[in-house]
């Protein structure tokens, strides 16, 4: 993750991506994704990015009439996220230990964050997302995948290497499984930005307990 601390790695970042190269707008399978995680939150609920990088999806949340908080650990990247979404809420943290209290947002939208992280993290991460999410809400999981986990040194978009992990469709629905989420949608198509990878993209929901 350290590889996005830097105040030129995460212009060439937003550039790329913040910009509209791999948003919502201007790409129908993402709208799709999208619409169908918030016609599941209430209007004006509570929504966390986590993960949101230079808040990319912020605006759109935004737009939408949410409140919403966003978190990345990149000091770098969340100097842009706040300057360009002064409506939303904004702290560095790390996806493994959430400084939220328990069953706080209505809805957990979290995309490419699993790539820098194994698969015990990775599970960390999915319960923490559990505990900060409401019984019944959302959760939005979307990551670079693969038949078996592996793991690479690669090039990034915005320029130099970094650590890339590629989770597996099985395990994927084994952390959800174990962490109490029902899959209610999995799809593994190609990557939107035409890069010669894969992605899984996940809809899930906190399971709800009867009294």
């Amino acid at each position: 993750m350290d590889h996005y601390e830097s105040r030129e790695t995460a212009d060439n970042y937003h550039h790329h991506f913040g910009t509209g190269g791999a948003g919502v707008s201007n790409n129908e399978s993402a709208a799709k994704r999208f619409s169908k995680f918030i016609e599941r939150i209430p209007k004006g609920g509570h929504i966390l990015d986590a993960g949101c990088g230079t808040g990319r999806f912020v605006r759109y949340f935004i737009e939408s009439g949410y409140e919403v908080t966003g978190i990345d650990y990149s000091k770098a990247m969340l100097a842009i996220a706040i300057k360009e979404n002064p409506g939303a809420r904004f702290h560095v943290m790390d996806l493994r230990n959430l400084d939220f209290d328990s069953e706080m947002f209505h809805g957990v939208w979290n995309v490419a964050t699993l790539v820098h992280l194994d698969e015990s993290e990775a599970l960390t991460v999915i319960k923490e997302t559990n505990r900060v999410l409401k019984e019944g809400g959302p959760f939005f999981l979307a990551t670079r995948t693969r038949e078996s986990y592996f793991f690479s040194n690669e090039e990034s978009t915005e320029g130099g290497k970094f650590l890339v992990h590629y989770h597996s469709p099985k395990n994927l629905k084994s952390m959800l499984d174990q962490t109490g989420f029902h899959i209610d949608e999995l799809k593994v198509e190609p990557d939107d930005g035409c890069r010669l990878f894969d992605y899984i993209y996940i809809h899930a929901s906190k399971e709800t307990h009867e009294d």
